[in-house]
């Protein structure tokens, strides 16, 4: 399966769509708290100005200026706090809807997606996405000091108004000149940034490999690890550069009209005034876009990876099966691009049927496709031909989530959770029949169950399979799958498995498919099927079984 890539510009009602996500009473007072904030910052200078031209009464003017101010406290604290809260709440909603549709989306689709992709999305893009609604009342009270004083401009004198707007309008040609440049160098960063992630994930997962290759460790960290995160950074800076440059040229460019009307004809002090002050909104205005830009990147990112997850699976209408006579795979065929051999593989067609009480070992080489045969028999991949028969009966698309409700199954990519939350039973018990499980599984001494929690995970690999066997006992489901599932395990416990384990899942009526290479035990089942190179080439009862039929 070729994995998605995520490179695509982001289209510009990005920040809209940030906003749209927001509670509407909220924003509506967030932005009411900012305006209000802006209004007092320009009723400041107004009443300054007024007073240098002495218009008015100086205590009047004074007694404004105060209210203003407090205004402004006011509603530069209003409007932050709720912007803060708007920005954690659209964090939040963007964390919960992504994971939900992850959980519910086909295992396919998700196992191309990648973890590295999900969890980029995740952290980064949706804090930048939360940092844009916590800065968004700066911009907006700056966006409204600078229209104000423009305003005021106009008001005052025509002359400074036409000179200002004309600086403004050539310093935003200028920014917006640089703006796809930047804003493509940030939309590389962000995909480059998926790879890191990915060589994060390698820098602990292969933590054994690299410590016994110092070489091969070396090289990691200089061609994968470092190219990756300098790649970042260029990327990065190469787009920060850019806003840093346009930003400090429409600022002088202010600068140069603040010397114009100070050495010019145009107006007197209160222009002057005007502008001093103007210099610092429109400077934090400036110095905020790249923030905005950013987050406009990472929103695109964030709905073109929602989009990919859009689509969940059907879920489960009829009521799960409790039980079932036969399962069986008429013809089935499953094709998928395999990144080794960079190629389509194909499995089947299988022609194979499973009954309860009745224990199959699957055997086969590395890239036979024996873990792609149980992704597909217990409804994780949906077959690309044949048919999958429970009791006679077609598995459809709606029926994959019921065909799924079969299965309990220790893969050996496996995923140990730190809980038992979702299993059935009273809290109590629970924990008492885990414990006993785990006894069972002499782990007694190395971890226990209290309220559903494991009290650690800290095991080795072997031992963490057997928690993960009794997590399958737990779920109690008529139909089991061990992947490799003895590999891990010391001689003697091998040993229990096949010929106490299975033998008792046996006699309690489930079926059984094991994945193995330990021939040793093969006459513990009913029957051996192998495969070669995606197909189907032995398939029998054992000489025990034969034996004892």
């Amino acid at each position: 399966m070729q994995p998605e890539t995520s490179a695509a510009p982001p289209d510009r009602g990005a920040l809209l769509r940030i906003l749209a996500q927001c509670p509407r009473h909220l924003l509506v007072l967030a932005l009411g708290a900012s305006l209000a904030a802006a209004a007092a910052g320009i009723g400041m200078v107004a009443a300054a100005n007024e007073m240098l031209a002495g218009r008015h009464d100086p205590q009047w003017l004074a007694a404004g200026f105060a209210a203003a101010a407090l205004l402004g406290l006011a509603g530069r604290v209003g409007g932050g706090m709720l912007f803060a809260r708007l920005g954690e709440g659209v964090l939040l909603d963007i964390r919960r809807t992504l994971a939900g549709r992850v959980a519910a989306a086909e295992f396919a689709r998700v196992e191309r997606l990648g973890a590295s992709r999900v969890q980029s999305v995740m952290t980064d893009d949706a804090a930048r996405v939360a940092d844009f609604l916590v800065a968004f009342p700066n911009i907006v009270m700056n966006a409204v000091i600078v229209a104000g004083c423009l305003a005021y401009l106009a008001w005052t004198s025509l002359a400074a108004f036409a000179l200002a707007l004309a600086t403004i309008l050539g310093g935003s040609l200028v920014f917006h000149l640089g703006h796809a440049r930047a804003l493509k160098e940030l939309d590389r960063a962000g995909t480059a940034q998926d790879e890191l992630f990915a060589h994060f994930d390698g820098l602990f997962s292969g933590a054994k490999e690299l410590k016994l290759n110092r070489e091969r460790s070396e090289a990691f960290l200089k061609l994968s690890l470092e190219r990756s995160i300098e790649e970042i950074r260029a990327h990065r800076l190469r787009g920060l550069h850019i806003y840093v440059a346009a930003a400090a040229i429409a600022l002088f460019l202010v600068h140069a009209l603040v010397g114009v009307l100070t050495f010019g004809t145009f107006s007197g002090a209160g222009s002057i005034v005007v502008f001093l002050y103007l210099m610092m909104p429109l400077d934090a205005l400036l110095n905020n876009l790249p923030n905005a830009q950013q987050a406009r990147v990472s929103m695109g990112r964030i709905d073109r990876l929602m989009a990919a997850v859009a689509e969940p699976e059907p879920v489960l209408t009829r009521a799960p099966a409790t039980g079932f006579r036969e399962l069986r795979l008429a013809g089935v065929r499953h094709r998928y691009y395999r990144e080794s051999e960079d190629g389509m593989f194909e499995l089947g067609p299988i022609d194979l049927a499973f009954r309860p009480g009745e224990v199959t070992i699957l055997i086969g080489g590395n890239g036979s496709g024996k873990t792609t045969l149980a992704k597909v028999l217990t409804g994780l991949y949906r077959p690309d031909g044949g048919s999958i028969l429970l009791d006679g009966a077609p598995i459809t698309e709606l029926d994959r989530a019921r065909l799924r409700r079969l299965f309990s199954a220790v893969f050996s990519d496996f995923h140990l959770f730190p809980t038992l939350d979702g299993l059935s039973g009273p809290g109590a018990a629970l924990d008492a029949q885990a414990n006993a499980l785990i006894a069972k599984l002499e782990l007694g001494h190395k971890v226990s169950v209290t309220n559903g929690v494991l009290s650690t995970r800290s095991l080795s690999q072997g031992q963490r399979k057997r928690l993960a066997l009794v997590v399958a006992y737990l779920e109690d489901r008529p139909f089991y799958l061990f992947d490799e599932w003895a590999a891990d395990q010391d001689p003697a416990f091998r040993e229990v498995f096949y010929r106490k384990l299975l033998p008792e899942l046996r006699a309690r009526g489930k079926a059984v498919l094991a994945i193995s290479h330990d021939d040793r035990y093969f006459d513990v089942a009913d029957r051996c099927v192998k495969l070669e190179n995606g197909r189907l080439v032995e398939a029998g009862m054992t000489p025990a079984a034969q034996a004892s039929a």
